[in-house]
C-alpha cells in the first residue's frame, strides 16, 4: 500500500481527468490481474503495449493510471490519469521510494540459476517466525514484477524476500538498485536463459550481481556445493556466510538419510551448535534449499534449534516438487514450473533414489528446455545421458527432446522404453496433441506403484500432463475425455507422431 503523495513526488505532475485518493492498494501491470483500487501502469514492452489495455484496468476498478498519453475512456469516467515519460521508470522510481520510506525493512534479495522460488518461499516461511514478512508472490523477479511486490510493503514487514530473476547480464545489478538488499543469497549457476546470456561466464556474472550490490555491512549467502557460487566471495565487501554438505561450509547438513520421496533428514550445524531436521520437500536438492533458509534465519537471529523445527513445516511451492495422487494408484511428482539441465538431472536423481513398492517402475516425462540457444542440443542430450539406467520409462514431449531421446538410446536405453511426442513450440495446436497424446499414452500403461515424474519448461505446458494423469474421475472415463479432445484438436493441426 502507498499513498498519493509517494506518487506525486515520482510523477511530478498533476493528474488530469479526476481526483487521485489519498492511498492505493497497490500496482499493476496487467489489467488482467488488477484489483480495484490499484493503480494501472500501462508499460510498454517486448509483450505489448500496456496503452492498449487501459480500458480494461478502468472497467476493473483502476483507482488512477499511470501512462504517456492520455485515454478517453479513462477521462469519461473519471478515473485520474498521471501522464509521464516512461511509465515502467515511473513504476520503479516508486517501489524504490515506497522502500527508502522503511529503513528499518531488511530486504534479503535471491538469485540463481535453480531454486530462485522454493528457496524464497522458504526463508519467507522461517522469518516469519521472527516478524511479518514480505515475499515475492510466485516469481514476480522482474523488473516489473519487483516493484508490484515493493509496493505491497507495509509498515508492520520486518523482512522483505525478494526473487531476483535474469536473462541478460547487468538485469540484477538494475534490480538491486530498485531494492539494495541487505542480505544477497545465490543458489547455483547453471545453464539459464543462454539464448540470451550466450556463455556460462555470462550466467556467473550475472548472478554474481545481487552480492557486489551488498553494503560492506550486509551479508552474502552462498552455495558452498557449488565452485561457480564461492567464487562469488571475491566480488563483495560484505561478510560472508556458505551453506553446503562440504565440512568448509558455515551452515553445514550433516548424515543426511532417509526416502527422498518423503523428505530426507539431516543433522543442521553452525556454529558449534547442531539439531536434527526433518523436511517434508522431495528430493535431496530440498537440503540445499532448507539450509540456504537456515543459513538466512540464523543471521537474522534464529537459534539452530528453532531453525531446525520450522524446516519440518516447509511444503513444496507450487509446481515444484510437488506430490499428487494418480490414478490406478501411481503416484505424480509436478516438477512443471520450469526446467534447465541442473534441475531436471536432480529430478532424475530423485526418480533413480525413491524407493518403489514390488512392481512399480520410474517414468520420467520431460518436455522441451526453453531459451537454450545454441546449447540446446547438447543440453537435451545431457538430461537423455542421465535417464539411461535410472529410469525405466522415458516419454519426451516437443522439438529439442529429440536429442534426449537419442542420447538415451544411445547410452543403453531399450528403444522400446523410449516413447518421443513430437511437436513444433510454436505450433500451439501440435503441442497440446503432443502432450495430450503422451498423457493417453502414459495413462493407459499405469499401473499401481508406478512413480511418474513430469518436468518441462513452462512455456511448453507440461503441467497438463500432471492434470491429464491424476486421479480425478473413472480410467475408461478420462480415456473417452482425452479421445475426443484429441480428435477435436486433429480437425485444425497434424497427428502427434
Amino acid at each position: 500500500m502507498f499513498t498519493r503523495d509517494e506518487l506525486l513526488a515520482i510523477a511530478r505532475v498533476r493528474p488530469t481527468g479526476g481526483v487521485l485518493p489519498m492511498r492505493f492498494a497497490g500496482g499493476e501491470v496487467d489489467s488482467r490481474r488488477l484489483q480495484r483500487g490499484e493503480v494501472f501502469f500501462a508499460v510498454r514492452g517486448d509483450y505489448g503495449d500496456g496503452h492498449k489495455y487501459i480500458g480494461a484496468a478502468v472497467k476493473a476498478g483502476a483507482a488512477a493510471i499511470v501512462c504517456s498519453t492520455p485515454n478517453e475512456e479513462a477521462s469519461a469516467r473519471g478515473v485520474p490519469q498521471i501522464l509521464v515519460a516512461d511509465p515502467l521508470d515511473a513504476l520503479q522510481r516508486l517501489a524504490h521510494q515506497h522502500l527508502m520510506r522503511q529503513p528499518a525493512t531488511r530486504v534479503i534479495a535471491v538469485a540463481g540459476s535453480n531454486g530462485k522460488t522454493s528457496v524464497k518461499e522458504a526463508i519467507g516461511a522461517l522469518l516469519a517466525h521472527l516478524g511479518p514478512t514480505l515475499k515475492t508472490e510466485g516469481n514476480f523477479n522482474t523488473e516489473t514484477g519487483l516493484p508490484m511486490t515493493l509496493l505491497r510493503l507495509n509498515p508492520e514487514h520486518q523482512y522483505a524476500v525478494l526473487e531476483m530473476g535474469a536473462q541478460r547480464v547487468g538485469e540484477v545489478a538494475m534490480l538491486c538498485r530498485i531494492a539494495p538488499p541487505h542480505i544477497g543469497v545465490v543458489t547455483t549457476v547453471g545453464p539459464e536463459h543462454l539464448e540470451f546470456f550466450g556463455s556460462m561466464e555470462n550466467v556467473e556474472r550475472a548472478e554474481g550481481e545481487v552480492v557486489a550490490a551488498l553494503p560492506p555491512n550486509g551479508l552474502a549467502v552462498l552455495n558452498d556445493d557449488d565452485r561457480a557460487v564461492r567464487r562469488m566471495a571475491k566480488r563483495t565487501r560484505a561478510r560472508v556466510i556458505t551453506y553446503g554438505r562440504r565440512p568448509e561450509a558455515d551452515v553445514r547438513a550433516k548424515r543426511p538419510k532417509g526416502e527422498p520421496l518423503l523428505g530426507l533428514r539431516f543433522t543442521l550445524a553452525y556454529q558449534g551448535r547442531s539439531a536434527r531436521a526433518h523436511l517434508n520437500i522431495p528430493g535431496e536438492h530440498a537440503v540445499t534449499t532448507a539450509l540456504a533458509a537456515a543459513a538466512v534465519a540464523l543471521a537474522c537471529g534464529m537459534t539452530v534449534e528453532t531453525v531446525a523445527a520450522a524446516l519440518s513445516e516447509l511444503r513444496p511451492a507450487k509446481r515444484r516438487g510437488e506430490i499428487k495422487p494418480g490414478l490406478n494408484k501411481a503416484t505424480i511428482v509436478d516438477d512443471t514450473y520450469n526446467a534447465n539441465r541442473q534441475s531436471a538431472i536432480a529430478a532424475i536423481e530423485l526418480l533413480r533414489g525413491a524407493a518403489l513398492p514390488r512392481g512399480g517402475r520410474r517414468w520420467f516425462v520431460f518436455g522441451d528446455m526453453l531459451e537454450l540457444g545454441v546449447y540446446a542440443q547438447s543440453e537435451h542430450a545431457e538430461v537423455g545421458k542421465a535417464a539411461a539406467g535410472a529410469v525405466d520409462e522415458l516419454v519426451v514431449v516437443g522439438d529439442e527432446t529429440h536429442a534426449t531421446a537419442e542420447a538415451a538410446r544411445q547410452a543403453g536405453m531399450k528403444p522400446e522404453r523410449i516413447h518421443y511426442f513430437a511437436a513444433q513450440i510454436d505450433d500451439k495446436v501440435a503441442l497440446a496433441q503432443a502432450r495430450l497424446a503422451a498423457a493417453q499414452f502414459i495413462r493407459e500403461r499405469l499401473r499401481p506403484g508406478d512413480l511418474v515424474l513430469v518436468k518441462g519448461s513452462y512455456g511448453v505446458g507440461m503441467d497438463v500432463i500432471v492434470s491429464e494423469l491424476q486421479e480425478r474421475h473413472s480410467a475408461a472415463r478420462e480415456r473417452a475425455d482425452i479421445g475426443a479432445r484429441l480428435q477435436r484438436l486433429a480437425q485444425f493441426g497434424h497427428s502427434p507422431s
